[in-house]
């Protein structure tokens, strides 16, 4: 049986009359890498700091390795919180930094200076030791700030946002490295970010949060290829949505009318009714340009190509049907080759890349 490494249960904060979390339940289970994903004041942070013991809840419970720590205070919690910026000593050389904690706890000399040599080894930072931060890169801070929160062993590791404010280049090797590390320890970790792609990246589950609510929660893939909401959807990643309404549900099948014509698909979702608004899901990188008839089986759209981005690895193009929508391509370089704006193509997809969401 899995062990639960943290449990929220019913929990609710509010700041006098704003509500900040809204009947927040879910389970992290130990040695997971989990992120809370969402907009700005989505409530993502004030989740993370009520598990570390910094914010006291409005309602609800919050249990990790199956005791109630709600009343807890954070110093005597098994976690520990990593910021979005280090927050180092700047008195203290980096080896003091890494140490300070275990010092606070009265571990002897001996101990703290193997435990020391040990984190930073662990972020790869062993020559380091001796300068003072104000001498790092924001790299090389963030790490030691990581170091620093790993020494104490905590149980559970809260981070928010720690890679935020580091450049493209250097935060997307910091997401391997930061995912390297929690792999190495078999921790759990809780990662607070806005970025999509980060927490695709680095996530065994996602947590996608909405106006203080989670959304969704679930795997990279089943977050990206089975969206649960039109919210989820197009916040994760790009996608092109077609709004319309059903005309009629069987067996056999769904029939939709969207704004790019009548749609029949041969599946249904239970409790799907005739005039309920829908969507219909479909990401770039799931549509083929084609310059025939296009693939049977499938959906086949006529459109004219208004815009061509390229972006290096792929190319993105703008293709717009006549009285409708706008639909975005994601393709290599090779398949887009010849095409340029103007042009008249039939755009087509599996009728299994499409996901069909309700209107809220």
């Amino acid at each position: 049986m899995t062990t639960q490494a943290v449990q929220v249960v019913g929990l609710s904060k509010r700041f006098g009359a704003m509500t900040a979390l809204e009947q927040i339940d879910f389970e992290i289970a130990d040695g997971e890498f989990v992120s809370l994903l969402g907009a700005s004041g989505c409530g993502k942070s004030t989740l993370l700091r009520i598990i570390s013991g910094f914010e006291r809840p409005s309602a609800g419970r919050v249990v990790i390795y199956g005791e109630d720590l709600t009343d807890r205070l954070p110093e005597r919690r098994p976690t520990n919180l990593v910021f979005q910026r280090g927050a180092l000593f700047p008195h203290m050389s980096v080896r003091e930094n890494v140490g300070y904690g275990l010092r606070l706890r009265g571990w002897q000399r001996t101990r703290i200076n193997a435990r020391v040599d040990e984190m930073l080894a662990l972020v790869r930072l062993e020559e380091l030791g001796d300068r003072d931060p104000t001498q790092l890169s924001g790299g090389q801070a963030q790490r030691v700030a990581l170091a620093r929160a790993l020494a104490a062993e905590p149980r559970v590791l809260l981070l928010d946002e720690p890679l935020s404010a580091l450049d493209l280049k250097l935060r997307q090797q910091m997401q391997l490295e930061l995912r390297a590390i929690q792999k190495r320890l078999g921790a759990t970790f809780v990662f607070v970010t806005h970025d999509q792609t980060e927490a695709l990246v680095m996530s065994d589950r996602i947590a996608i949060m909405n106006a203080g609510r989670i959304e969704q929660y679930g795997t990279p893939r089943d977050i990206y290829r089975r969206p649960g909401s039109i919210f989820v959807s197009d916040f994760v990643g790009a996608t092109n949505l077609f709004r319309g309404h059903v005309t009629q549900v069987s067996e056999a099948g769904t029939t939709l009318q969207t704004d790019i014509g009548s749609v029949a698909l041969d599946r249904t979702e239970p409790g799907l009714q005739t005039g309920q608004r829908i969507a219909l899901s479909v990401r770039p990188e799931a549509i083929r340009i084609a310059r025939g008839a296009g693939s049977p089986g499938g959906r086949q759209v006529a459109a004219t190509i208004a815009e061509i981005v390229y972006q290096g690895s792929s190319i993105r193009l703008r293709a717009v049907v006549a009285d409708g929508p706008s639909i975005w391509v994601e393709c290599r370089d090779d398949e887009a080759e010849g095409i340029a704006p103007g042009d008249a193509v039939n755009l087509t997809w599996a009728d299994s890349a499409a996901t069909l969401l309700r209107e809220s």
